[in-house]
């Protein structure tokens, strides 16, 4: 399958530092088409430059109809099945944006990949994808991304940190090369949370296998 068909959602809002994209899954696919926590997805410009970014909350919005159900203590199997299968659920999912890429020239299929803030954020509307195991790879090979997580005060950073990294190992083509991948993430947090060895502890702990 083209990796640009699998669309994660649509921009609802965006800023030079994240957006909140909108999916209107069923509940019972949402497994399936909600992108997971942690999750690294893009947005494509016109220019032909990608805004990358990692999924960092996703919120069911209010149902009112839901709502009428609990309410009345509805516990009719059918019913239920009728709300997860066949009723709309919005779902809203907010990016931590943690860099950008370029084609080397206009048509290439080789991406330069920088660890900052892009120059403009995506449009209202945008379709946002999520990218594919390659694209995870090539993103996550130097770790300076890991940085401008653990700077961030929106999300929740340190378990951010661990999803990513646990989905950028699994990657890796093999058992060893997933370990040398984490250890060598692990080694970049050291240096970067030198100053915090609770923190970095924290971290560490929660990627143990």
């Amino acid at each position: 399958m083209d990796e640009l068909t699998i669309i994660a959602g649509r921009v609802l809002r965006a800023s030079t530092t994240g957006f909140t994209i909108g999916c209107r899954p069923t509940i019972a696919e949402q497994s399936r088409m909600t992108p997971a926590f942690g999750a690294l997805v893009k947005a494509l410009h016109r220019d032909e430059s990608v805004t990358y970014g990692l999924v960092y909350d996703v919120r069911i919005e209010d149902d009112p109809f839901v709502r009428q159900l609990v309410a009345a203590g509805v516990e009719n199997e059918e019913i239920i099945a009728d709300q997860r299968q066949i009723r709309q659920t919005p779902v809203d999912v907010d990016v931590l944006v943690v860099g950008h890429g370029r084609p080397r020239a206009m048509g290439s299929a080789v991406m330069d990949v920088f660890y900052r803030l892009a120059l403009q954020p995506p449009g209202t509307l945008d379709p946002i994808y999520i990218c594919n195991a390659a694209e995870i790879r090539r993103f996550t090979e130097r770790h300076d991304w890991l940085r401008t997580v653990l700077a961030a005060t929106e999300a929740p950073a340190d378990q951010l940190v661990v999803a990513a990294l646990r989905a950028a190992a699994a990657t890796r083509s093999t058992d060893q090369e997933r370990a040398a991948y984490l250890i060598s993430a692990g080694r970049e947090l050291a240096r970067l949370l030198a100053l915090d060895l609770a923190r970095l502890d924290g971290i560490l702990q929660q990627l143990r296998p």
